[in-house]
C-alpha cells in the first residue's frame, strides 16, 4: 500500500519570509514587464491545461434545470437521491454562479528560477432550493423554488518555475515560467462560515492511500505527486467535518447537521456529483465523519478534481436567509487519470 501525505516544508515558507517580494533588479526592465505579462497569462488564461490544475471552480454549473434534473457525466445512477423535509421535500438544490470574474493573485519569488502564488476568485450568485407541492389528483407536482445570496471565496496555492532546461524559453522571457505544483483548493462561504473541513482521507481499490489536512499548505508536484487513479477503479473518500453553527438544523434521518457532496470529474468540460452519507460522531474528536466513493470513467491522461463540498444544513432546509444565510466550506482535489502506475 502505497501512503502519501503531502504538506509544504516549513524552510520553504522560512525563506519566503526571508525574500518576500524580492525584484530581479539583474534583467532589463522589457524582460521583467515580459516574464510579467507571461506569468500573467500563464495564472489567468483558462483554457489551458495548466488551467485544469488551478482551477477554482467545480462548484454546481450555474444552471437550474441542472440542479433539478441532476447531471453525471460519467457515473449513471449518481444523482442526489430525495432529500427530506425540513423545508418539507427538498427535492433539488444547488448554486446559480453569476459570470465568473478573473482570478486576483499575488507573486512572491523566493529565488531566481522559483515563484510561490497566491491565487483566489470570490464567485457570487444564489444558492437555489427546489421544494415539491403535493399536486392534487389529475394536475401535475407543483414547485417552490427559495434563493439565498452567495458569495464563496476560493483559494489556491501554486508553484512557478523557470524552464532551465530549454534554451529556448530561457531566451524568451515570454516562455520562461512554468506550473511545478499546486495546493489543494479552498473554498469558504462569505461573510458566514461556521463549517469547517478537518481532514479528507482518499483510498482507492487498489490499495493507494492520501491523508490531507491543510488544503493551502498541501502543495503536490505535477505531475508526480497528484493521486492517480485508474480507469474502473473505485476511490473511496471519507470526511471529518466541524460546525461551529449555535443553531443547528439536524436532519432527522440520520442526525447530521451538515449536508455533504462530492463533485467528481471535474474540469473545464466535466462534472458530476453524489452525496456523501454521514457516518456519526468520531469519539476521539467530536468530528462529524461523512464517506462517499464514486468509479473512476474520466478519460485518461487528463487532470481534474475532487471537490468535498460541506454545506450546513440550515441552507439547504431553512428558507429564513437572515437566520440560515448560504454558510459552506469546500476543497478540492487535483488528480490524473492514467492507465498504470
Amino acid at each position: 500500500m502505497r501512503r502519501l501525505s503531502f504538506t509544504l516544508i516549513a524552510g520553504l515558507l522560512g525563506l519566503l519570509l526571508v525574500n518576500g517580494c524580492q525584484k530581479d533588479t539583474g534583467s532589463a526592465l522589457t524582460d521583467e514587464q515580459m516574464e510579467e505579462q507571461s506569468i500573467q497569462d500563464l495564472m489567468t488564461n483558462e483554457n489551458t491545461e495548466e488551467s485544469d490544475y488551478l482551477a477554482d471552480w467545480g462548484i454546481d454549473d450555474g444552471s437550474e434545470d441542472h440542479m433539478f434534473n441532476g447531471y453525471s457525466t460519467f457515473s449513471p445512477g449518481s444523482f442526489l437521491p430525495k432529500v427530506t423535509d425540513f423545508i418539507p421535500d427538498v427535492v433539488r438544490f444547488g448554486r446559480k454562479l453569476n459570470r465568473q470574474i478573473p482570478r486576483t493573485f499575488i507573486t512572491e519569488r523566493i529565488s531566481e528560477d522559483t515563484i510561490i502564488v497566491h491565487m483566489e476568485r470570490a464567485w457570487t450568485g444564489q444558492f437555489v432550493i427546489f421544494q415539491k407541492l403535493d399536486s392534487t389528483a389529475g394536475s401535475p407536482d407543483t414547485m417552490i423554488i427559495y434563493r439565498k445570496p452567495l458569495t464563496h471565496l476560493v483559494k489556491r496555492t501554486s508553484i512557478l518555475t523557470k524552464r532551465i532546461e530549454d534554451e529556448e524559453a530561457m531566451r524568451d522571457p515570454r516562455r520562461r515560467w512554468k506550473l511545478a505544483a499546486v495546493s489543494l483548493g479552498l473554498g469558504e462561504s462569505r461573510p458566514t462560515n461556521t463549517v469547517q473541513i478537518q481532514q479528507v482521507e482518499v483510498n482507492s481499490s487498489t490499495g493507494d492511500f492520501y491523508s490531507f489536512t491543510d488544503p493551502l499548505h498541501t502543495i503536490l508536484s505535477i505531475p508526480e505527486d497528484l493521486p492517480a487513479f485508474l480507469p474502473g477503479e473505485i476511490v473511496m473518500v471519507k470526511v471529518w467535518v466541524s460546525n461551529s453553527t449555535t443553531l443547528p438544523v439536524i436532519n432527522p434521518a440520520d442526525g447530521s447537521t451538515e449536508t455533504l457532496l462530492l463533485h467528481f470529474g471535474v474540469n473545464r468540460m466535466h462534472r458530476a456529483r453524489k452525496q456523501f452519507e454521514y457516518r456519526g460522531i468520531d469519539p476521539n474528536n467530536g468530528y462529524h465523519v461523512f464517506e462517499g466513493q464514486w468509479m473512476v470513467r474520466e478519460p485518461v491522461r487528463r487532470p481534474f478534481h475532487a471537490v468535498i463540498d460541506a454545506i450546513d444544513n440550515g441552507t439547504i432546509y431553512d428558507d429564513d436567509g437572515n437566520t440560515y444565510p448560504y454558510n459552506s466550506t469546500t476543497w478540492g482535489i487535483p488528480y490524473r487519470v492514467v492507465l498504470n502506475k
